[in-house]
């Protein structure tokens, strides 16, 4: 896992995650990363969904990709549990 400290939250990205973004073409990757960092200081101005799992999990849009992510309040982390394109991130196993 990778750890990025942006302000007073730590974004920390699952393997999975990181593995997708290598992914990207550099501009696609750059897009993402830019409005996960916006996560910690302006999510009111994000598209931000609360996804309906058991766990607190919640979705940012970023054009055709979304971040599944969590947060971790106590601890100031920001999860980064899956990136992936809008058509199969859903079907992933490791939120559901």
């Amino acid at each position: 896992m990778a750890h990025a400290n942006f302000g007073a939250y730590t974004i920390v990205f699952s393997k999975s995650a990181e593995k997708f973004l290598k992914t990207l073409d550099k501009s696609a990757r750059q897009r993402v990363i830019t409005k996960i960092k916006e996560l910690r200081t302006n999510s009111e101005n994000l598209d931000i969904k609360k996804l309906k799992s058991r766990r607190a999990l919640y979705r940012l849009r970023v054009g055709r990709f979304r971040v599944i992510y969590t947060i971790e309040s106590e601890r100031l982390v920001i999860y980064i549990v899956e990136v992936g394109h809008r058509k199969n991130i859903y079907q992933s196993s490791s939120f559901a």
